[in-house]
């Protein structure tokens, strides 16, 4: 079996330059997701997404810089009480989001619910590091 590989090229070259035309068509841009006028589901969602990275990022942070100014026990206990966090978060957000079992909506609130968590533990983890300074 022979191919025609110009005519597979040229196929291939239409190929990419039709397929940024056919997804403005659809409506789909590289907007920011998190824009106020963002109301689709995927945009609030990939939005989510974007906020809870974000928060969780920030938190890995906190909790680094907390982990560094610790003794060596306290750092045992603050390991064991993070694990225990993350069940609980993981928990109390899969409960939240059960309301909307089965719906669109559920995956944006259950991010939602852990953005929310993460950034409150960070908050918390902070405030704990400032007492530890003397700040």
């Amino acid at each position: 079996m022979r191919t025609n590989t110009p005519t597979l090229f040229k196929a291939l070259v239409i190929i990419i330059l039709l397929a940024p035309s056919a997804a403005a068509a659809r409506g789909q841009t590289d907007e920011d997701p998190c824009a106020p006028e963002a109301q689709r589901s995927s945009q609030l969602l990939a939005c989510a997404r974007r906020q809870y990275a974000e928060a969780s990022s920030e938190l890995g942070r906190v909790r680094s810089d907390f982990y560094d100014d610790l003794e060596p026990r306290s750092r045992a206990k603050l390991k064991a009480a993070e694990r225990l966090w993350l069940g609980y978060r993981r928990s109390n957000c899969d409960a939240e989001a059960s309301v909307y079992e089965g719906g669109t909506i559920q995956p944006l609130v259950h991010l939602r619910c852990m953005t929310r968590l993460t950034r409150e533990r960070s908050a918390e983890l902070r405030a704990q590091l400032q007492t530890l300074r003397g700040n």
